[in-house]
C-alpha cells in the first residue's frame, strides 16, 4: 500500500514529535515543575512518558517519580510554562512539505493530539504551514485520548470522510494504537526513540522519519 498522502482520503496528523519537535521542550518543562511539586523526573523517564494522555502520563508521575500535591495545580502550571517555550519547537523533518502536499492536492488533513488546545496553538502559531491544518483536535475534545481512537475518529467525522480511508500519520506506540483502532492506515515514524519491532508489531509501514515525497 502506498504510502503517499495524496492518495487517501484524508491525512490526519499527529502533532508532537510528528510534526513539530515538542517532546523535548516538553519533557524538559516536566522535569523543570516536578521538583514544585515534590518529584523527581530523571533524564531516562521520557521513554515511559512518551505519547500517553495526560490522565495516564499523571499516574505515572505519581506512582513512579513523587508528584504530590494537586494535579491539577501542576498541569496549570506544566501547561502554563510550556505556551511559552514552545514557541521554539522546530518542525520535524519533511513535516512542511507534507501538509504542504496535501493540501496542495486538496485533501483533507488534521490535527489530532493528545496534547490540550492551548499546547497546539503555541506548537504551531510559529509555522507558516500549520495554516493548512484548520481542524484540530485535542484531547480536550474526546472523553478517552490515545491510544483509544476517539480523537482519530472524531477527525474523520469533521472531514466528513471514512475512518478507514485515512493515513494517520504517528511516532508514539499509544497514537499508533489508536490509528489502527479507529481502522485507519497508521505509518509509524520512529525517529529513533521507538524499537522498530515494537512499532511493526502495531503497523507494517514504519519509517526512521517522514519520507520525502519527491523521492515517493
Amino acid at each position: 500500500m502506498t504510502l503517499d498522502p495524496r492518495a487517501y482520503a484524508a491525512v490526519l496528523f499527529d502533532m508532537d514529535g510528528t510534526l513539530v519537535d515538542s517532546e523535548p521542550i516538553w519533557f524538559e518543562v516536566l522535569r523543570a515543575v516536578m521538583p514544585e511539586f515534590g518529584g523527581d523526573l530523571p533524564e531516562d523517564a521520557h521513554a515511559s512518558l512518551h505519547g500517553s494522555d495526560r490522565a495516564t502520563t499523571t499516574t505515572i508521575l505519581q506512582t513512579r517519580y513523587g508528584l504530590g500535591g494537586d494535579a491539577q495545580a501542576f498541569w496549570e502550571r506544566v501547561v502554563e510554562d510550556l505556551v511559552v517555550a514552545l514557541g521554539r519547537a522546530r518542525a520535524m523533518p519533511n513535516a512542511e512539505a507534507w501538509v504542504e502536499a496535501t493540501a496542495a492536492a486538496s485533501v483533507p488533513r488534521a490535527v489530532v493530539s493528545n496534547s490540550p488546545h492551548a499546547m497546539i496553538r503555541a506548537s504551531l502559531e510559529p509555522h507558516a504551514w500549520a495554516a493548512h491544518l484548520p481542524v484540530r483536535i485535542s484531547v480536550e475534545d474526546v472523553a478517552r485520548g490515545k491510544p483509544e481512537p476517539d480523537g482519530y475518529l472524531l477527525a474523520a467525522e469533521r472531514l466528513g470522510v471514512a475512518a478507514d480511508r485515512c493515513l494517520v500519520v504517528e511516532d508514539s506506540e499509544a497514537g499508533a494504537r489508536a490509528a489502527i483502532a479507529a481502522g485507519a492506515t497508521c505509518l509509524f515514524v520512529t525517529n529513533g526513540v521507538v524499537d522498530v519491532d515494537r512499532a511493526r508489531a502495531i503497523t507494517p509501514h514504519v519509517r526512521a522519519s517522514l519520507p520525502d515525497l519527491t523521492t515517493s
